[in-house]
């Protein structure tokens, strides 16, 4: 609704004396031209005897002048009534009334541009018939191609003149391609009313000198000939120049907005203020851009749920129930103490830690390149190595389970952290209707088993034996072994390792 008003104010307030100012001036500029062109160019004995017989023929062209005036700008404001009504009171009109009437100004400017030319042509043909009828004719044919350039020309200026409102007043939503002439009739009307017409006059002096309507020396219409001829040039260039301007303008601006859109603004929206095919390519480039936003907002949204490396491979692919083999490596976070820590905190409370905790445990998982499979309750498993490949997945998670020791200290909660690597199946997992990616294996319980050691092991960070040699050597000389046990639900030895002190792990770097 704002918008509308600055449209509104755009159209009666500052702009308005210029945009009548331009309109109504091009209109006295065609009317004396032809007025010029028929008195001092056409060679033809009756206009000198009409001038002669009708002193006040001057008088009578700038009296017409005046009225032709008066008339446009009444029947203009006539036609804009329903805005300056809407302005007073939005509420009480339809908005899209105002929309298909502020795109249509430019068609309903030229209306009024031929509806005073014609009144003026039908006085100017009657004066004239009181004298001669090849007079008549004469200013007849004269002033209708004149009539026809100048509505032309009137058309392409108001089109202009009106973006500033239409940009204001149409809606980011709105597209009709039937508000004005498409682009093509536009651009081929263009060269045929300010090139052709002129060219037609041309043809239309010789084929008048061959008819007696001139003098018989053929060399007096030279000067008529090459009037027209500069006419043609002049008028050509400035409705080439306008229609450019009605195509490329609008061109532009969705480059620029393209542009915007390719360095990351992805609020880029352009103005619509044709009614042509160009007010639809607007208004889908702006139907596009709200596509694209919500896509990314469902993207953002979904990658927060399930993981963002999840979203991206479920969004460009077709997700199947199903999994495939993978060699990953898991770490399982598990907070100490939760239960006590519940009973005596309140609800929110607990929350509020949870999240701290968790916080850092996405930040180290998301910074080694792994993800965050799922969250239950108070604990957490990240996989490292799927849903996308990762090179030396084993060395991630170990560096993460590290980082995260260092992390979690000075927070209220701590936790016990596992680390296993393996082969498990990563995929689908559920029914047809809900389902989630995940991994299941051997590695993600061993993982699971060796959380609930490190909770009373001295730095709460385990891995085994067989997961710590498929490390690379750096890594594998930040941990050390430890002895070797029967974790709980296996019938075999696993031998344990453990993170060591940081400032031995740079020791043995050296």
């Amino acid at each position: 609704m704002n918008r509308l008003l600055r449209g509104a104010r755009w159209l009666m307030g500052t702009q308005w004396p210029m945009y009548a100012a331009l309109v109504l001036g091009s209109n006295i500029i065609g009317a004396v031209a032809i007025m010029t062109f028929v008195g001092f160019f056409l060679p033809m004995p009756e206009i000198r005897d009409f001038t002669t017989e009708i002193p006040n023929l001057v008088l009578i062209g700038v009296l017409y002048v005046v009225f032709a005036v008066i008339i446009g700008i009444t029947v203009t404001l006539l036609l804009f009534r329903p805005v300056l009504d809407w302005q007073r009171n939005p509420d009480a009109h339809d908005p899209n009334m105002v929309r298909n009437l502020v795109l249509r100004i430019p068609v309903y400017q030229a209306g009024v541009a031929a509806l005073v030319w014609l009144i003026g042509i039908i006085l100017a043909v009657v004066i004239a018939g009181s004298d001669s009828g090849k007079l008549a004719v004469v200013v007849g044919v004269s002033a209708a191609l004149a009539a026809c350039l100048v509505i032309l020309l009137t058309y392409l200026q108001a089109e202009r003149l009106v973006r500033p409102v239409a940009a204001t007043a149409v809606a980011r939503r709105f597209e009709d391609s039937t508000l004005e002439p498409p682009i093509k009739y536009r651009l081929i009307s263009t060269w045929l009313m300010t090139s052709g017409l002129p060219l037609i006059g041309v043809v239309l002096v010789l084929i008048g000198q061959r008819a007696g309507y001139f003098t018989d020396d053929a060399t007096d219409i030279i000067p008529a000939i090459l009037a027209l001829a500069l006419t043609a040039l002049g008028t050509g260039l400035m409705g080439t120049i306008f229609a450019m301007m009605s195509v490329v303008d609008p061109i532009l601006e969705l480059q620029d907005a393209i542009n915007r859109v390719r360095r990351g603004e992805t609020n880029a929206e352009v103005d619509i203020y044709d009614g042509s095919e160009l007010g639809v390519l607007q208004s889908g480039f702006n139907e596009m851009m709200r596509g694209l936003r919500e896509r990314q907002r469902v993207r953002d949204i979904f990658g927060r749920y399930v993981g963002t490396e999840v979203a991206q491979r479920a969004l460009e692919e077709r997700p199947v129930l199903g999994g495939e083999d993978r060699k990953v490596a898991v770490l399982f976070v598990d907070v100490i103490g939760s239960t006590t820590f519940a009973v005596n905190h309140t609800p929110e409370e607990v929350v509020e830690e949870l999240n701290k905790f968790f916080e850092h445990v996405v930040e180290v998982v998301h910074r080694n390149k792994g993800i965050i499979n799922k969250f239950q309750g108070d604990a957490a498993l990240a996989v490292f190595g799927a849903p996308l490949n990762v090179y030396d997945s084993t060395s991630m998670a170990l560096k993460a389970a590290r980082e995260l020791r260092q992390e979690l200290r000075g927070l209220e909660l701590q936790a016990g952290i596992g680390v296993a690597s393996g082969h498990v199946v990563a995929g689908n997992i559920g029914g047809a209707d809900r389902f989630e990616y995940t991994v299941i294996g051997d590695a993600v319980n061993e993982a699971a088993r060796l959380t609930e050691l490190a909770k009373d092991t001295p730095g709460q960070v385990l891995t085994n034996a067989a997961t710590l040699k498929t490390a690379n050597e750096a890594e594998q000389a930040r941990w050390t072994y430890l002895k070797s046990i029967e974790l709980r639900g296996r019938r075999r030895m696993t031998q344990l390792a453990r993170p060591i002190r940081p400032t031995l792990a740079d020791r043995a770097e050296q």
